[in-house]
């Protein structure tokens, strides 16, 4: 069985009815009321199989708790049907440098039951001292508040309880690890592992695996290794939670657009009127000329699928880029690279088919976070087994065109 799937909610929505031609949002737009998640845009196919929800990002998002409880259901106010999990956790990331967490267990028992998560976890405390006295102080609080958690779930609640372990080395989780089976838990979370390597991630499920029992379901906190998604399985993890995916399409400089196995760099084509207001040196009537021509040349590429004039739309993507002081050693092969493989033609995704190759251009929000969508839908499919089409290999002169740009 395939590991579940978590995407931590962070407000990620786009305009439904975006006008990419004319870069501007549906008239009369409510972002909160009228946007819309990835499980709206690709219903009724998934693309993960549940959403993280993190008490600390809500109090930290001013009207984003009334709203919550004003809807009176986590899955109402995240428009997800009820195929879809919801996990709930405090958010250790917020509070790791308080003395102690600010929320107390009968308080995130009640805000996990009354709001119908379907996984509620205990309140843990991060590990990120390197004092052997402090480490041990807070996985200690660590394990405490697991056993009050627990000893107020009672078999009214409607929520499954997960006890966390934290920890700073194999034989430490696996203390913990021990000591929650101990309490009666069934399903635990490895928490404090988004800085370790996979090295180190595996070393401790190594260690804690002869612990495990049968019925014990394990998630990672925040670990996305697609590529070792078999040996984590083998290793007893059932499910894990990320947004690296999503994030990458917008913050990695060079790789931003998945597709099977293969990586590709989206095309920055920046507003025009905001990159003279960042660089008021720049003329502005130039800078719209350029990015026109760039947006122009971009459609009619994507559109057409003869190549002839794939360099005049290089020249076009890369004078605007040197105009917005975009252009690195790697520019001009990634970008040649994506317009030759033209990947927008080969993803099936609803994203993909509905936009084309404006995924693949690097500007603001309602594309960016498409393309964020699309890289979630990938890894679904990855972790589902899913075999992408993919491009053809280079020819022979365009493989020779590259391997020149690289040198």
């Amino acid at each position: 069985m395939p590991i579940s799937y978590f995407i931590p909610d962070w407000d990620d929505r786009v305009d439904p009815n975006y006008d990419f031609l004319a870069d501007k949002h549906t008239p009369r737009r409510n972002p909160y009321h009228d946007d819309r998640y990835a499980h709206e845009i690709y219903a009724p196919n998934p693309l993960y199989d549940g959403v993280l929800l993190s008490r600390a990002v809500i109090d930290d998002a001013g009207k984003k708790l009334e709203h919550l409880m004003s809807s009176q259901s986590v899955h109402t106010y995240l428009r997800l049907p009820s195929t879809y999990k919801v996990l709930g956790d405090c958010g250790a990331f917020s509070y790791w440098e308080e003395e102690v967490p600010p929320y107390s267990t009968s308080d995130m028992v009640s805000f996990y039951e009354i709001l119908g998560f379907d996984y509620g976890v205990s309140i843990d405390h991060l590990i990120l001292a390197h004092a052997d006295a402090e480490r041990r102080r807070r996985q200690e609080l660590t394990l405490s508040n697991a056993a009050d958690f627990l000893a107020e779930h009672n078999q009214e609640c409607r929520f499954i309880p997960i006890g966390v372990a934290q920890g700073w080395n194999p034989a430490s989780y696996c203390y913990a690890v021990k000591k929650l089976l101990q309490m009666g838990y069934t399903y635990l979370a490895l928490g404090g592992l988004v800085r370790s390597t996979t090295e180190q991630i595996l070393a401790i499920l190594q260690t804690i695996k002869p612990e495990l029992q049968a019925n014990t379901q394990l998630h990672l906190f925040g670990v996305s290794r697609p590529e070792y998604v078999e040996t984590f399985a083998q290793l007893g993890v059932t499910s894990f939670d990320s947004t690296s995916r999503l994030r990458r399409a917008w913050m990695d400089g060079r790789r931003n657009y998945f597709l099977g196995n293969m990586t590709f760099s989206a095309i920055r084509v920046p507003d025009a009127h905001r990159l003279v207001k960042k660089k008021p040196t720049i003329d502005q009537d130039v800078a719209l000329h350029l990015e026109q021509i760039a947006l122009s040349a971009l459609r009619t590429y994507g559109a057409n699928k003869a190549a002839e004039n794939l360099e005049e739309v290089l020249a076009a993507v890369l004078a605007y880029a040197e105009l917005a002081d975009q252009v690195t050693t790697h520019t001009r092969s990634d970008y040649r690279e994506t317009l030759v493989r033209r990947p927008w033609d080969y993803c099936k995704c609803a994203i993909c088919e509905a936009i084309k190759v404006e995924v693949l251009i690097f500007r603001g929000n309602n594309r960016n976070r498409r393309r964020g969508f699309h890289n979630t839908w990938q890894l679904y499919k990855q972790l589902h087994g899913y075999e992408q089409e993919l491009p053809p290999p280079l020819n022979a002169a365009d493989a020779l065109e590259q391997h020149a740009l690289r040198l």
